[in-house]
Parts: structure tokens; C-alpha cells; sequence
């Protein structure tokens, strides 16, 4: 059994000699089967004379690449017969893809920062009523600083009643 090379992504031809010998001219009608493992594909064969051209479609839709069977069938009048069987194995062509790559990001080295605590320093020019601060005063605010860190409900009264005697 002969082998030839096809291509299963575009159209193929093939071109049989065939002869036909017997003792009363009949009109012979030829077609190539090719035969997978669960079905059957026929091509119907124009006849020229002696030659018998067959013409493949693309069957990249139908078939995977690989080898098939294949028979050159022929009917005279009411007689069958198979002068050839070959094996056609089936090719793609050469075939470039190319993809994008997706590439992993560093992961980015964050900051954050918030606001915990905020301390006020008492001015120790001025006094609450806007008068010019002395230097006890200034000794005395400094000592209530330093040992106050939380201002009172008291503190917040005093200041209020000093800012209303304005």
C-alpha cells in the first residue's frame, strides 16, 4: 500500500490513471473514499479519458492530523470494483502563533502614616487674656505643662470664662 503526503488545511488534487479493459465499452464512474476510525468521506472523481481527477477540500474542520485510509473506487455499468488502496497522511502547514505574556509586578513597597496625638504648647508670651506674660508666669506655665498632660473640663471652663470677661 503507497503512501502520500497531503495537506489537511488546503485543497488537495489528485490525478489517477485509470484503464479500462473488457469486451464492451461501459461508462466508468470513479470516486475516492478516505476512511476514518468512526466514518467515511467520499469524493466523486471527474474522468477525463484514462485520467481521473479528484479534488480534496480543505478538511482541517473534519480530521486531525494523522494517516487515513483510502480507496480509489470504480463503477462500470453494474460492477464495482478497487483497483487502488493507499494511505494518505494528512498535514497542517507550517503554523506560527505567539501569544502575549503577562509579567508579574513587583509588588510596590507601601506607606502609610496617620495622625495619633496632637499636643498644643501653651504660648508663653501671651496670656490667655492678652496681656504681656512675666517671667514667673512664664516658670509657672511651664511647671503646669510639664506636670499636666490632659487638659480638664475645668481648664476648658476657666478658659471660656477668661475669653467672655473680654
Amino acid at each position: 500500500m503507497s503512501k502520500i503526503n497531503l495537506m489537511l488545511d488546503e485543497e488537495n488534487e489528485l490525478t489517477f490513471q485509470v484503464q479500462i479493459e473488457g469486451t464492451r465499452p461501459g461508462e466508468a464512474k470513479c470516486r475516492l473514499m478516505l476512511e476514518s476510525n468512526d466514518i467515511s468521506y467520499s469524493f466523486q472523481g471527474n474522468s477525463n479519458g484514462e485520467e481521473v481527477s479528484v479534488i480534496l477540500p480543505p478538511l482541517d474542520h473534519v480530521l486531525k492530523e494523522g494517516t487515513y485510509d483510502m480507496t480509489l473506487e470504480v463503477v462500470v455499468d453494474d460492477r464495482y470494483f478497487e483497483p487502488l488502496r493507499l494511505q494518505g497522511e494528512f498535514e497542517k502547514r507550517l503554523k506560527v502563533t505567539a501569544e502575549s505574556v503577562s509579567v508579574k509586578a513587583k509588588p510596590r513597597v507601601k506607606t502609610s502614616a496617620s495622625l495619633v496625638e496632637v499636643k498644643k504648647k501653651k504660648s508663653s508670651n501671651v496670656s490667655v487674656d492678652s496681656k504681656p506674660v512675666t517671667k514667673t508666669q512664664k516658670r509657672n506655665v511651664v511647671k503646669e505643662s510639664k506636670r499636666k498632660n490632659v487638659v480638664t473640663d475645668q481648664d476648658i471652663m476657666d478658659l471660656i470664662r477668661k475669653l467672655s470677661n473680654k
